[in-house]
Parts: C-alpha cells; sequence; structure tokens
C-alpha cells in the first residue's frame, strides 16, 4: 500500500498533509536506495512526530520494532499520545523513563528517555528515531546509537544547528527538507509572527560578555542582563503591544525569570515562574493556569524552549541573547501555530532577530559544521529596525508593514571624494576604528588591563585590530601629562606603556 493510501486509510486517526506524505516518500525512497541515517528536517509546529508516527505505523506492520529517544517527559508523554491517537495500539508502546507506569518491555515501539535508557538494557530495535536531533552528538546519544550498528537512524528536529559549530554529519549522512516557513505558513499551517525590539541603547550591553562553545558565559549574560531598568521596559513594552495576550519569557537564568515574573505582578500582571527544578505536577497546574487565562505571563529558564506545544500562548519574550541560532528559532517556534486567528508577536529584548533574523525566513541547512572564522554570525536574510515602532523588518521594506511609517531612502556613500573612490573596504574599516574605539573606552572606564581590548575585538571580529587607530574621547591633556597620570594608576611600567599605547595609538613619551 502507498504512503497516500495509507494515510487516506488512516483518515478517521489523523490526516497526513501534503507536504508530510512527500516527505514519507522522499525518506522511504532515500532507505530503499541504501541511505541509514536521515534528519528530518521541519519547522517547529509543522508536525514532525506525525511523519514519524505515520513510519512507525508501517515498521510495526512489518513485524519490525522502533525505540524513539527524547530528552524531556514533555516529548516522551507527546509522542506516546501521538501513537496512539494515529492508531498504535496502546499495548505495543512502551515507555522507559524512570518509575513510568506505561513500562511494556515486550512492546515493539519503545519511547525512551536518553537519561534513563543510557543506564538500562538496551530494546531491540530496526528503526531508531531522535527527537530533536540537534543533540545526537551528545555522548549519551553516541552511546545509545553505538547498540544498534545496523537500524536506520532518523533524526527529527527544526534547527539542525549546534551552538558549537559542530555538523551532524558525524551522526547523520542524509538531511530531508520537509517544507520551508514560507510554505507552511502560505497554506495556513504556521502564522508568520510580528517582531519587535526596542532601541539599541535599551539592549543589554554584551560587550564584555565571553563566547564559550558557541555561545554567550551563562554567569557573565545573568549579570549583564538581570538588571531593573532592562526588565522594565521588558513590562513596558509588554503592555504596549501584548496586553492580555498569553505570554512566554525566555530567560537567561532561573533568578532572571524570577525576577521578570516578579516585576510583572509588581504591575498588577498574573505572573509565574517555572525552571527545571519545578515539579512535574506543579508545571502542568502553571501552564494550565496559563491555558485558562488566570496567568497571563509565564518566564521559564530552560524548560519550554523544546518539546512544549500551546498553541493559545501568542506572545513570546526573547530576554535571552544567545549566539546559536538554533535555540532562537526554538523559543521563537513556539508561539507560531495558529489558534483562533490571532496574531504571533515576539518582543525580543535580546537583539536575536537582527543577529539572527526572522523566525519566518527561509534558511539554508547543512549537515556540515560552521567554518571557524571566528567572526560574528550576521542574519541570514538581512533585517532592520523601525524606527518609529521599533518593528524587525526585511531590509528591502519601504513601509513599516507594522505602523505604516515610511523608511527614508538609503543614504548613498559618495562615489567620489577629492577625486578618490570610496571603497567598500574604507567603510568597514572606518567600522571596526569605531569598534575598537568603544573597547578602549569601556577598558579604561572599568579599569580593565589593556590585554582585553585586544582579546575582545579579536574575538568578536575574528581579525587584529585595525592599524593607526586613535581614540577619539581620550583626554585633550599633553601626552606627558596623560602617561604620568597613566603611571599612577598601573604597577607595572610595562602595563602603563601598553595602556597608553592602547588609549592614543602611539608609543608613550619618553621619559
Amino acid at each position: 500500500m502507498s504512503v497516500s493510501s495509507t494515510a487516506e486509510a488512516r483518515a478517521g486517526f489523523v490526516r497526513l498533509r501534503p507536504y508530510q506524505i512527500q516527505a514519507l516518500e522522499r525518506v522511504q525512497a532515500r532507505i530503499a536506495e541504501g541511505v541509514r541515517r536521515i534528519v528530518i528536517v521541519l519547522a517547529t509546529g509543522g508536525g514532525k512526530t506525525t511523519i514519524a508516527v505515520q513510519i512507525i505505523l508501517e515498521a510495526i506492520s512489518r513485524g519490525q520494532c522502533v525505540l524513539f529517544l527524547a530528552h524531556r517527559r514533555e516529548l516522551i508523554s507527546q509522542t506516546y499520545r501521538r501513537l496512539v491517537q494515529m492508531g498504535v495500539p496502546e499495548g505495543e508502546v512502551g515507555v522507559l523513563m524512570g518509575s513510568d507506569p506505561r513500562r511494556r518491555p515486550g512492546a515493539k515501539v519503545q519511547v525512551a528517555s536518553v537519561d534513563t535508557l543510557r543506564n538500562r538494557a538496551k530494546p531491540r530495535a530496526d528503526i531508531v528515531f531522535v527527537d530533536e536531533c540537534h543533540r545526537a552528538l551528545a555522548r549519551s546519544y553516541q552511546e545509545i546509537s553505538a547498540h544498534y550498528p545496523d537500524a536506520v537512524h532518523l533524526g527529527l528536529t527544526a534547527t539542525p544547528y549546534r551552538a558549537d559549530g559542530r555538523g551532524l554529519g558525524d551522526a547523520y549522512q542524509e538531511l530531508v527538507v520537509v517544507a520551508s516557513p514560507s510554505e507552511l505558513i502560505a497554506e495556513g499551517f504556521l502564522v508568520a509572527p510580528s517582531v519587535f525590539t526596542v532601541p539599541r541603547e535599551h539592549l543589554p550591553d554584551l560587550s564584555s560578555v565571553h563566547i564559550r562553545a558557541g555561545d554567550y558565559e551563562s554567569k557573565q549574560l545573568e549579570d549583564a542582563v538581570n538588571r531593573k531598568a532592562l526588565i522594565g521596559n521588558i513590562i513596558e513594552h509588554w503592555v504596549q503591544l501584548a496586553n492580555g495576550k498569553r505570554t512566554v519569557a525566555f530567560a537567561v537564568s532561573v533568578e532572571h525569570s524570577k525576577h521578570i515574573a516578579e516585576r510583572f505582578r509588581e504591575a498588577g500582571v498574573a505572573a509565574e515562574h517555572l525552571d527545571g527544578t519545578t515539579p512535574g505536577d506543579e508545571r502542568d497546574a502553571i501552564l494550565g493556569r496559563l491555558e485558562a487565562g488566570t496567568t497571563l505571563v509565564v518566564a521559564n529558564c530552560n524548560v519550554l524552549c523544546e518539546g512544549w506545544d500551546q498553541p493559545s500562548v501568542k506572545c513570546a519574550i526573547l530576554a535571552r541573547p544567545t549566539k546559536s541560532t538554533g535555540l532562537y528559532l526554538q523559543q521563537a517556534g513556539r508561539i507560531l501555530r495558529p489558534w483562533n486567528d490571532q496574531r504571533a508577536i515576539i518582543l525580543d529584548h535580546a537583539g536575536c532577530a537582527v543577529e539572527h533574523g526572522l523566525p519566518q525566513d527561509d534558511r539554508d541547512f547543512s549537515l556540515d559544521g560552521r567554518k571557524k572564522s571566528g567572526r560574528r554570525a550576521v542574519a541570514e536574510a538581512p533585517t532592520k529596525v523601525c524606527p518609529s515602532c521599533c518593528a524587525v523588518v526585511p531590509v528591502a521594506c519601504r513601509t513599516c508593514p507594522e505602523c505604516s511609517a515610511e523608511f527614508p531612502a538609503p543614504e548613498r556613500v559618495p562615489e567620489e571624494r577629492s577625486g578618490v573612490l570610496v571603497s567598500a573596504e574604507e567603510v568597514r574599516e572606518q567600522h571596526l576604528r569605531d569598534e575598537w574605539e568603544k573597547l578602549n573606552r569601556i577598558a579604561i572606564e572599568r579599569g580593565y588591563k589593556p590585554g582585553w581590548v585586544f582579546h575582545r575585538f579579536k574575538e568578536k571580529f575574528g581579525r587584529l585590530p585595525p592599524k593607526r587607530t586613535t581614540v577619539t574621547s581620550a583626554p585633550a591633556e599633553p601626552r606627558s601629562a596623560a602617561f604620568a597620570r597613566i603611571q599612577a594608576q598601573e604597577s607595572s611600567a610595562a602595563w602603563a606603556a601598553l595602556r597608553f599605547r592602547v588609549q592614543f595609538g602611539e608609543p608613550p613619551p619618553p621619559t
């Protein structure tokens, strides 16, 4: 029986969408050709689990056994429900997760927690699914995968990215991209969000936050964002643009999340917090109150980014800056499922949309890792910010779709100046000089050693600072007096000389 006819035969359970049927045909064709490891890529809300369950239905009809791996309780429960809903007999579905009562060792389909299965006997499996397979290179996943060298391995993800830059090619052979965000939006399966940011001065200052394993260092990031003024801006922004909408806020840390919820309550908005230590029944109760509308805002830290499906929540507050495109898209994707014709609103207080592009942008995916150029990531589809309403829109927009403000015509860089052509490289060099001076001012104001400036510049731009750079904001004082002042502040003559060179772009005067 073909995929489409099988899907029609099961229409009483779940009717597959056309793109899901096409994806099944493509995956099955590649398996028939000998490909054993495939990543199925589909945006959050597109129905990856539905595709997986259809593959499972056909596998067990052939007498095969299936293992489905996930890392969160919510993902495991959702998959279990979807399997039964689509026609897998409940007696043929077992759950391996702690002391879960749904344990059925003889079932043909085992839905397993990665943390539980790594320490238990491995069930038989002809097909191994990994949900959120951008995690598949972690040691725990690799150890389980090694037990099934002859199985077909199928990964599911909306974001085949890793923050550290490693590609998924170490675990999989091919990508099957099911449907682009623009296609899902055009067909009504997802909604295009309205994305608003804030003026640059209201974004957190991340200039002193280090990058580790491809993302911001967590403690330094918390110090940069968990500030009263920044959180106050979040409340004001929400009241202005999303007042009354069920909302999820993504925070940097537990304390940051609690602080956000507390400030909302102080403003008279029903808000709660949850994190990884929140007991399951309490977490369910919090999300139940959010669904009922008695709670309007739920702030969280690293809980609701993946595996959480609540279409009535139509506003996302991004309060966690990240260098990870995958994490950004996972967070933004939580609110893109259609619900009662309500629009989705993203309040970006982290600068994510400007750095990574809009969530609805179509993107190129690859199993290859990111080249280690050291340069800062840029959005695949460039964006700009409306000066009137702070909406983040594609750079080609001439009129803001949110407030109808006209964007001024872009200023043209003069092609000639005093008979000399102005190159793009010259413009870039000026930008680099400006950034170098900004870092110098920060170092001087905060008392950092001169080497910090070099390190931060190279970390940000992947190159040494431009030559013949001076700091335009240097004190207007004689160089000898400036050097004497710096010497008095430094215990080492060498550090004093280096700090002078950093600040003024020239060797210190002779003493």
